[in-house]
């Protein structure tokens, strides 16, 4: 993740970008006058991206559809016709005067996509746009579209288009006023922490609220997205550092265990595909076994250098004359060991 030009909206794109997260986030967060009329049962992610292809490094849009039904839960009878309400996200990391002018931009490409996949309509669906804002400051331009003009003489303003997106400013929210189901309160109360000083006192206890996202296999990974994002992506947390905070969480020594693996696992996995590659030219089997070697002696020494710092010469040493039996040792014992000298222990 560390390549990639902003992981704030990396890890917005892979966390609100599944429906069940996102679905937490709109049932605490859409008015009740909406909620009343939608099914988030049927919330479905549209594929497509409105972002200019010259703004991707900048800026993240998710849209969503799900089923409006005008006399949903009112006892009345239900209409025949099945209408789609647009729940646009766009995530800022940063405060951008022009934020609104970029929803609308969004807002016209959906209605001209609905335009050329529905040529005889003569209606559009609408569309809900929302501001999720997490920065180190407070978000403080207008959020109206009117407010953009240089000219603001109501007669002139009369004609010209008009809306307010929600901004929703979880950088100004108390922790406790942050509300979404367990997956999305725990992503948006990281994202808060990550441009304050207290986000390792902070940690333990949005880990320990969050409990229960361990119990699944797509909560395992939410967890393991963010740790990556706050130890990769931002470098806000160092390995060694995340470890001493885990210590804390009632969950952190699992987390923690479940962390280092998959990130062993990653790096083994690009180590074996080094020696697919390397297989066409020396023989496939040896190419292998020097694949897996290789990414086994890559990993270790990064995660050793990263939980226990600049390596001293024994330990490199050891690393360059140790055998693929004792690097797979050496990466099962850095799950547990508190030092660097339990790690090649005897």
């Amino acid at each position: 993740m560390s390549s990639v030009t902003n992981p704030h909206d990396h890890v917005f794109r892979q966390t609100f970008g599944q429906p069940e997260v996102a679905a937490g986030y709109f049932r605490h967060n859409l008015p009740k006058e909406l909620l009343k009329h939608i099914d988030l049962e049927t919330l479905e992610r549209t594929p497509d991206t409105f972002v200019d292809p010259e703004l991707h490094p900048s800026a993240s849009d998710l849209l969503y559809t799900v089923d409006w039904s005008p006399a949903r839960n009112s006892g009345a009878s239900q209409g025949k016709e099945k209408l789609l309400l647009y729940l646009l996200l766009e995530h800022k990391s940063y405060a951008d005067p022009l934020a609104v002018f970029q929803l609308l931009r969004y807002m016209v490409r959906i209605w001209e996509k609905h335009c050329g996949e529905h040529p005889k309509t003569t209606t559009l669906p609408p569309v809900y746009p929302m501001i999720i804002y997490h920065g180190a400051r407070p978000w403080r331009y207008p959020v109206n579209f009117h407010s953009l003009f240089t000219v603001q003489e109501p007669a002139l303003l009369a004609h010209l288009p008009e809306f307010s997106p929600v901004l929703q400013d979880f950088s100004q929210l108390d922790d406790q006023d942050i509300r979404g189901g367990v997956s999305a309160r725990t992503v948006l109360l990281i994202l808060k922490h990550v441009f304050r000083d207290d986000l390792p006192e902070r940690l333990p206890e949005i880990l320990a609220q969050a409990g229960e996202m361990l119990e699944n296999k797509n909560g395992r990974e939410i967890i393991f997205t963010l740790l990556y994002y706050l130890t990769e992506g931002t470098g806000k947390l160092d390995e060694k550092t995340l470890g001493t905070v885990l210590e804390n969480s009632v969950h952190g020594g699992g987390i923690m265990q479940s962390f280092l693996k998959k990130y062993y696992n990653q790096g083994l996995e690009q180590g074996v595909q080094q020696g697919l590659e390397q297989g066409v030219q020396q023989g496939m089997q040896q190419g292998v076994q020097q694949g897996v070697v290789q990414g086994e002696l890559r990993v270790l020494s990064r995660l050793l250098r990263k939980r226990f710092g600049e390596l001293p010469e024994w330990a490199e040493q050891m690393l360059k004359e140790a055998s693929g039996a004792m690097l797979e040792v050496w990466s099962e014992r850095i799950l547990t060991a508190v030092t660097l000298e339990d790690v090649f222990a005897e």
